[in-house]
């Protein structure tokens, strides 16, 4: 398939399992704790000049407002986030010290600036992107941003029924009725970045995906599908749009729905990933089940200003093997199961200025 053959190269060393390469010793003993399992223990520092991205899931983070819509098996205040928790998100979140950061997994635009407010004070993000999808569980995608966010755009009532049309040649998922909306719409933020010394500013759109999880690979191909051919059209009005997709994805780097993307020409930020030698799977883990379903899918506009070695997964503590997230209080220092993607971007007239 022409997807696989596009990915396989960069792919293949973040996908397959670690006891692939080192033998049955290699497998996970059922008594290992809590550590720091993969991705880089500390940040890599900020490239000068760049503006650095980055993406989270912070696994249901929900304030202590009742929200009256969600009750129920889906009521709200059972939900809320413990402060420790909340204070190993945001320490993770200061470490990385994003300038963008788009986040899944968020109640509200209420909770979103409760958060800032309570755990992230200083750290410049003014500037909040929320919006309400109507998600039985009351999550939506996110926005913190230290620069102004000049458009906020999302998609709740978008069709997929006609995507079916465009599932042409083997490999795409049959099962069940065909999708017909998004789940959780994606949404999409348009972000000013002032660039000084009487520069033009540099303008960068930031579209923040939560792709359906488990069994439905048919709805997350639908609704690939769909954002490509949203985007398509704005990237045929705007040509020179800066543009990155990001988020949690729910499938892996071979997956139909991740080729959708790849055949679009999106180039995962993998290719920029900071170290390139020997096996580094475990470094480019993005959730704690050893998987890869995490990603930041950049459009060559945007991808011609990335900094080379700068893509990383941000560590953070894995619980340990006997842990189980539907019953078990998670130990303390535990901040969610996926780890941040972050990667930085060095506008192209900033890249060609000489350095000094």
């Amino acid at each position: 398939m022409i997807h696989l053959t596009r990915s396989i190269v960069l792919a293949l060393s973040c996908i397959l399992p670690l006891s692939a390469a080192h033998g049955q010793d290699a497998e996970k003993s059922p008594d290992r704790g809590p550590e720091i399992r993969f991705g880089r223990p500390t940040p890599l520092a900020k490239t000068d000049g760049a503006i650095r991205i980055a993406s989270y899931n912070v696994l249901n983070l929900f304030d202590e407002a009742d929200d009256p819509t969600l009750q129920g098996k889906y009521d709200d205040l059972p939900m809320a986030t413990s402060r420790d928790r909340c204070e190993s998100v945001a320490k993770i979140i200061r470490s990385i010290d994003a300038d963008v950061l788009c986040l899944q997994e968020v109640e509200s635009e209420a909770a979103l600036r409760w958060f800032r407010d309570e755990f992230l004070d200083g750290m410049g993000y003014d500037h909040v992107a929320s919006k309400d999808v109507g998600y039985y569980r009351g999550v939506e995608q996110s926005v913190l941003s230290r620069h102004p966010i000049t458009a906020v755009t999302i998609w709740p009532d978008e069709g997929l029924a006609d995507m079916e049309m465009k599932k042409q040649g083997d490999g795409w998922a049959r099962d069940g009725e065909p999708p017909t909306k998004f789940q959780r719409s994606p949404l999409m933020v348009d972000i000013t970045i002032p660039a000084g010394r009487g520069e033009p500013p540099y303008e960068l759109t930031m579209v923040v995906v939560h792709h359906k999880s488990g069994r439905f690979r048919r709805q997350r191909e639908s609704e690939a599908l769909q954002l490509v051919e949203l985007l398509d059209t704005r990237l045929k009005a705007e040509p020179d749009l800066n543009l990155v997709v990001a988020g949690d994805f729910n499938a892996g780097p071979f997956d139909r729905s991740i080729g959708v993307y790849n055949d679009a020409g999106y180039v995962n930020a993998y290719t920029h990933r900071w170290k390139q030698e020997g096996d580094t799977r475990a470094l480019f883990r993005t959730h704690e089940s050893d998987r890869v379903i995490d990603f930041l899918m950049i459009h060559p506009n945007a991808d011609s200003e990335v900094v080379d070695r700068t893509f990383q997964i941000v560590g953070s503590l894995h619980p340990g093997d006997d842990y189980d997230w539907r019953k078990d209080e998670p130990p303390s220092g535990y901040a969610a199961d996926h780890y941040p993607l972050v990667v930085d971007l060095r506008p192209r007239e900033a890249a060609e200025k000489p350095s000094r």
